[in-house]
Order: C-alpha cells, then structure tokens, then sequence
C-alpha cells in the first residue's frame, strides 16, 4: 500500500497518463493537522519519496515531485489534494474522460472520494484538485486520509480474498 497521499492522487495522475503521457507530475496533498499521527509526522520523507515513486512507477509520469501540508486550521480541513502534470499530448477531452472514469472507479471503495476541481488543461499544463471526506462513522469526516488509506486495504484484500477463492 501507498501513502494517504499516494492513494488519493496516483489514480488521477494515472488518468492523466493514460490520455496524454505525463512529462511531470507534482501532488500536493493537504491533510488536517488533527488526522496525521506520529507514525505520519515522522515519516514525512518516507511520504514524498513513496508518493513519488508511485507518480512514476504507477502512475506513469516520467519525473515526479510529492508534497504534503499538515494544515492546523480550525475546524480541521478536509483531505484536499491537487495534482499538477506537464503532458506530451494534451487532449482535452480525452484527459476529461479518463479523469472522471478514474473518480467514479475509486468511489467505488471510497464514497467520500470527491472531484472538486475537473481538469483544467493550460497549453501542456493540466491541473485537478480531488477532495477526500471521510464516512464518519469511526473518525471525524475530516480524517479523509486514513478512510482512504483503510478503504484501499479493505478493497485490495477483498480482491485477493476473491482470487483465493475463486470468485470475481
């Protein structure tokens, strides 16, 4: 499993790949304050180079660049995260498609997986800012990063768990 940050940006920057090559991509990844832990807090360069790593490995990118921001706002933020890419090929249209086909896929196993900002494409420049609100249920709505980081490992076990029995 990938970063918090990893898990909500790299199927975008993915996408982004997909329908026009990524040069570079760089996320920013903007979590409440009140939901990082220590585990997170120490291991802020474990974060950027994982994530980045990812951005290339898979999500595509040829270079990558990964930031996180520990916002102490009150009331806490939700987890808000920009993906930046410099692309070969800009379409448009193809970039729009493939950005909100990947959203609906990861809304699958996180509801509160939101487009906030829809691709906008400056000459090679593409810019998408994705919003990740936690169920509530466990952990404030706010905590977006650890709902996110549990529904992946739920939905990646559930996938192999599938495999190993034989079913779809």
């Amino acid at each position: 499993m990938v970063t918090c940050g990893g898990q909500a940006t790299v199927p975008i920057a993915y996408a982004i790949n997909r329908a026009a090559d990524s040069e570079y991509t760089e996320i920013i990844s903007s979590l409440a304050s009140k939901s990082a832990g220590p585990g997170t807090r120490a291991n802020i360069d474990e974060f950027t180079e994982t994530t980045s790593l990812a951005l290339r490995t898979i999500g595509g990118s040829d270079k990558s660049k990964a930031i996180i921001i520990l916002n102490p706002a009150e009331p806490p933020v939700m987890m808000m995260n920009t993906i930046f890419a410099i692309v070969k090929n800009p379409d448009e249209k193809a970039i729009l498609e493939s950005v909100a086909d990947m959203v609906h896929q990861v809304q699958q196993y996180v509801p509160g997986y939101q487009l906030r900002v829809p691709p906008i494409l400056d000459e090679n420049k593409v810019t998408v800012i994705v919003q990740v609100e936690g169920a509530g249920d466990f952990l404030p709505r706010y905590s977006g990063n650890l709902d996110i980081i549990n529904a992946a490992a739920i939905s990646a076990a559930e996938k192999i768990a599938g495999r190993m029995l034989g079913v779809n």
